[in-house]
């Protein structure tokens, strides 16, 4: 029986990011069907090994080290090239070599690839239905980071890298059968950039049931954001919480407590500790934060797909305050499942409204779980990517 092969830009474990989350959700539902699974997939540097997770769920993973780092040269062939920087920076004669390798050895039905920078790879995978996942849409992405950046020469090379992603966005697609977003809101997004192939919305999820309260105690004054802090929406994100919504949200609660916890916060974060606010860093695991937070704060001002945050936050029964941007994808209901600031004021009044009123919160926090437990379980999303995959392969996933 053919197979399917997933090519991807970071090995999908641990679970420590969104990104990782959702390619290893995706790969664990590939696996649990009828067809064998491979994978190609760049290491992070200094790691060349495979987790033995990956060992049980695929047949064969190939781990290629990735040895390119950022460099004046780049960022000027990405500025003066039609080819966008990002997709350069993954360009590598030794990946294409393995996934030509894997591909001539074993027969393939469909090649799943994580990402617009991995797709110039999907080509080498002859005779394939080729998939591209597109966690986010970059050039929109880009975009709205352009649109916020302060800094006059980053906001010009973003705003150059968002046109340029953009028409490769929409000319990459063609050679793809199908595309998979994370909201309908990027599927909308695409289609009216011009891309015409299918685009199937298959949307992040969660594990509601590891998410789960365990009975631990809420602190009644605390706020927790949880993130990647190496990624740049979160970080801007922090900023604007810290020094517009905080200040507000200390007349009315003096004794609040914000945790920001996530991986690899700058120097900027880090500063930012003490006087009631607490940056963790990286943490083994996100949950007991959740637990005892009274409020899960997501003041996102960009980014794009669905907040694996905001689901997480909901499967662990706490009740969220996010922007419209920051829940965006994902359909909760102001005011039914989710309170929704969109400016300094309106954000400390909604969060003020919840540390105020512990009984709305918990009412909350059960309508958010039920939602997710609904819409998002990955067990959920597992079922909507293999009903998409046989129909693309004719056959049982």
């Amino acid at each position: 029986m053919s197979g399917i092969l997933m090519l991807a830009g970071r090995v999908p474990y641990p679970l420590d990011d969104g990104w990782k989350l959702r390619t290893f959700h995706l790969l664990r539902a590939l696996a649990s069907g009828s067809r064998p699974v491979d994978m190609v997939v760049f290491g992070e540097p200094g790691h060349s090994g495979c987790p033995e997770v990956l060992q049980a769920l695929c047949r064969d993973v190939v781990v290629v080290p990735r040895v390119k780092a950022y460099a004046a040269s780049d960022l000027l062939c990405g500025l003066v090239l039609p080819t966008p920087f990002s997709v350069l920076n993954y360009g590598d004669a030794e990946f294409a070599r393995a996934v030509r390798e894997l591909a001539g050895r074993n027969a393939y039905d469909l090649a799943l690839v994580e990402d617009i920078v991995m797709a110039q790879y999907a080509p080498l995978v002859k005779g394939a239905r080729r998939f591209l996942d597109m966690h986010n849409v970059e050039s929109d992405l880009m975009a709205r980071f352009a649109a916020n950046c302060d800094n006059i020469f980053k906001r010009v090379y973003a705003s150059v890298t968002a046109a340029k992603l953009g028409r490769y966005e929409q000319r990459t697609a063609e050679g793809f059968d199908a595309v998979f977003v994370c909201s309908a809101e990027d599927r909308a997004l695409l289609e009216r950039n011009g891309i015409r192939v299918p685009v199937h919305v298959v949307p992040n999820g969660v594990d509601c049931a590891l998410h789960a309260r365990n009975g631990s105690d809420r602190e009644p004054m605390s706020l927790v954001f949880v993130g990647s802090m190496d990624y740049h929406a979160n970080i801007s994100g922090v900023e604007y919480f810290h020094a517009q919504v905080l200040p507000l949200l200390r007349e009315r609660h003096p004794d609040l407590t914000v945790y920001v916890v996530g991986k690899n916060p700058p120097d900027r974060i880090r500063a930012m500790g003490g006087k009631g606010v607490v940056v963790t860093g990286a943490v083994d695991d996100v949950r007991p934060y959740l637990h005892r937070a009274a409020v899960s704060i997501v003041p996102l001002l960009v980014g794009g797909g669905t907040r694996l945050k905001i689901l997480e936050a909901m499967a662990a029964g706490v009740p969220v305050v996010s922007t419209s941007l920051g829940a965006e994808g994902i359909g909760a209901v102001h005011g039914r499942d989710i309170l929704i600031g969109d400016t300094a004021r309106s954000f400390a009044d909604a969060v003020s409204t919840l540390l105020g009123n512990p009984a709305e919160g918990e009412r909350l926090a059960l309508m958010g779980r039920e939602f997710v437990r609904q819409r998002f379980d990955w067990s959920v999303v597992g079922q909507t990517l293999r009903h998409v995959v046989e129909q693309a392969c004719g056959g049982a996933a």
